[in-house]
């Protein structure tokens, strides 16, 4: 079924969704309600290993039927954290040529999912250990909705983004400097580097406490920093409802690694300084 081999569009925009969905129908894209599941995948492989994964896409649609192209592309994070994807077998670490899948074509009927076979066979002899990636992605165009749209498609995207982990390996974060930002309203940057050869999956708390050392709140905090990776990351405290502006506040970091395969895999530290800010 090619529902688009007779397009003609006067414009196309593109809109790219990753959906770090939890559940299938749960998460899906608000954009055009389909979701994809798993929206991560971490693995060790070893040469000459064959691995199958299964991933789900679902239609919530109660009456549009969606087709969607399923391919292959390399992928990583710029300094802000946002996914980059480029063409298969482009990276240096791409695993994009160890992938096989079917099908190539998913027609979802509305309320209906349907699972991608993803057949992974790791090459004999492998040049890095850590991490080798590559992206599934689920491709399809839909006509603007809006009234003055006329002509206009968009393109969708769906991506299922996958850590390929050869061992021995390291995931070394290392926090490098953290400040409160002067340009920024209550946002701490925190420089993080990575320089093992697996990413790091970093997850804990920024501990706000008054100056009598009270616990006062708790922001959440859960980033990636990928493998020979050098990045910033903002540390958003106005997501905190408790804080007082004009206030001053000291923040501690409670951070772990959870994923450290020279550890077995076990969560590790992640020492981080504490800051004191102003809240604003």
């Amino acid at each position: 079924m090619t529902p688009f081999s007779n397009l003609k569009s006067s414009a196309l925009k593109l809109s790219l969704s990753v959906l770090m969905a939890s559940t299938l129908l749960s998460a899906p894209s608000h954009a055009f309600g389909v979701g994809v599941q798993p929206a991560t995948v971490e693995m060790t492989i070893k040469p000459g290993e064959n691995n199958r994964q299964t991933i789900t896409i679902g239609n919530v649609h109660k009456e549009k039927t969606i087709s969607m192209t399923i391919s292959l592309a390399d992928w990583t994070l710029d300094d802000n954290g946002q996914l980059i994807l480029s063409p298969p077998g482009e990276t240096r670490r791409s695993a994009a040529d160890w992938v096989r899948f079917s099908p190539a074509v998913v027609t979802l009927k509305p309320e209906t999912k349907q699972e991608v076979t993803v057949e992974i066979t790791a090459p004999f002899k492998i040049k890095d250990n850590g991490d080798h990636r590559f992206a599934l992605l689920a491709t399809t165009r839909l006509p603007d909705d809006r009234g003055d749209a006329s002509g206009v498609w968009n393109k969708y995207q769906l991506a299922s983004l996958f850590y390929l982990t050869t061992l021995p390996s390291k995931s070394l974060p290392v926090i490098q400097t953290q400040v409160v930002s002067n340009a920024e309203q209550n946002i701490v940057k925190m420089k993080i580097e990575n320089d093992g050869d697996a990413h790091a999956r970093i997850k804990g708390n920024a501990i706000i406490k008054s100056q009598s050392g009270e616990t006062v709140d708790k922001v959440p905090f859960n980033t990636v920093i990928l493998n020979d990776q050098n990045r910033t990351v903002d540390v958003n405290l106005s997501n905190s409802t408790k804080i007082v502006s004009g206030e001053t506040y000291k923040v501690d970091f409670d951070l772990k690694n959870s994923f450290a395969p020279q550890n077995k895999f076990k969560t590790t530290d992640v020492p981080a300084k504490s800051v004191i800010f102003t809240a604003k």
